[in-house]
C-alpha cells in the first residue's frame, strides 16, 4: 500500500501569480486535469490533502481518477481531503467551530476516513493540518488529536496520522503520537528527516509527516519525500517556472495487509 501526504495549496500551484497563466484558477477544467494528472501521477493507494478546495472541485478531481473521497471542512479556509483506493466506511471532522473560541482549534483541518482495506482489514486515515503560528494553538490542537485518536483505536487500531504539522518534532503533538505508540516513516525507512518546504521562495522546513500506528510499524518498507521536477526549484527561479506546491509531497509503502 502507498500512502501519500501534501499540502497542495488550494490547487494554486506556486508562486501562485505564476502558476496560473498555465493551469488556470482552482475549479477550471484545466487546472482539475492538471492536478487529476499529478495526484495519478503519485501511483499511491491514499492520498491525504492539506489547504484543498471545496468538495465539488474535489469531486471533479477524484471523478477523473476513480477514487473514493472524503472532504473535512475548515472552519475558516483550509480544507482536507482523503483520495482512497479503497471504499471509505465513514468519515469524521474534528475541525468544527467552537463558540468561546477566537480561533478554533483545528481552524486548518483535521478528520479521519475508516477504509476498508479488505474484507478483513480496516484502516484510519486521519489527515491534519495544525495552526502555522501559535504555539500554545498547537498543544491544544496536539491535545486534542490524542484524544481523539484514542476513541478512533477503540473502532479500528489499525492508523496512520498524516498531514503538515507546521512545527518541529519535538513539539507536544509528536511526542502524543510517539507515546500511543506511532512511528515516524521517514525517522524509520527514510533515513531520517528531510525538508518537506524545499524550493525557490519559501522558508525550508521539515513539517510535513506520516505516522503509523504501532501494528503497522513492522511492516513499513520505505519512505521518502518527493522532489521530482515540477514539485521543486532550486533558485534561482527561472522566469516563468512554478511548482505544483509550495510543499513537497510525503510517501511511504506498506507491506500490508
Amino acid at each position: 500500500m502507498r500512502i501519500v501526504t501534501w499540502n497542495v495549496l488550494g490547487l494554486t500551484g506556486y508562486p501562485r501569480d505564476v502558476a496560473p497563466d498555465t493551469i488556470d484558477v482552482p475549479g477550471s477544467k484545466t487546472n482539475c486535469a492538471h492536478f487529476a494528472g499529478v495526484f495519478g501521477g503519485l501511483d499511491a493507494d491514499v492520498i491525504a490533502l492539506q489547504e484543498g478546495v471545496t468538495h465539488p472541485i474535489a469531486r471533479d478531481i477524484v471523478g477523473r481518477l476513480g477514487r473514493h473521497l472524503a472532504t473535512f471542512p475548515s472552519p475558516i479556509n483550509w480544507p482536507g481531503h482523503v483520495l482512497s483506493r479503497y471504499p471509505i466506511v465513514e468519515s469524521r471532522t474534528f475541525s468544527h467551530a467552537v463558540d468561546d473560541d477566537a480561533v478554533p482549534r483545528f481552524s486548518r483541518t483535521a478528520g479521519a476516513a475508516l477504509l476498508q482495506v479488505s474484507e478483513s482489514h480496516q484502516l484510519w486515515v486521519v489527515c491534519v493540518h495544525l495552526h502555522p503560528g501559535d504555539v500554545d494553538l498547537r498543544i491544544l490542537e496536539g491535545d486534542l488529536l490524542k484524544k481523539r485518536l484514542e476513541r478512533l483505536s477503540q473502532v479500528c487500531e489499525s492508523t496512520v496520522v498524516l498531514g503538515d504539522f507546521n512545527c518541529d518534532v519535538s513539539e507536544a503533538v509528536h511526542q502524543h503520537l510517539r507515546h500511543l505508540g506511532f512511528t515516524n516513516v521517514m525517522e524509520a525507512v527514510g533515513g531520517g528527516l528531510q525538508l518537506t518546504m524545499d524550493t525557490d521562495g519559501v522558508k525550508p522546513w521539515k513539517i510535513d509527516h506520516i505516522y503509523v500506528s504501532s501494528d503497522l510499524a513492522g511492516s513499513l518498507v520505505s519512505a521518502a519525500v518527493i522532489r521530482e521536477p515540477g514539485f521543486r526549484t532550486d533558485p534561482p527561479r527561472p522566469a516563468g517556472t512554478w511548482d505544483h506546491s509550495d510543499h513537497l509531497p510525503v510517501r511511504t509503502d506498506v507491506d500490508w495487509p
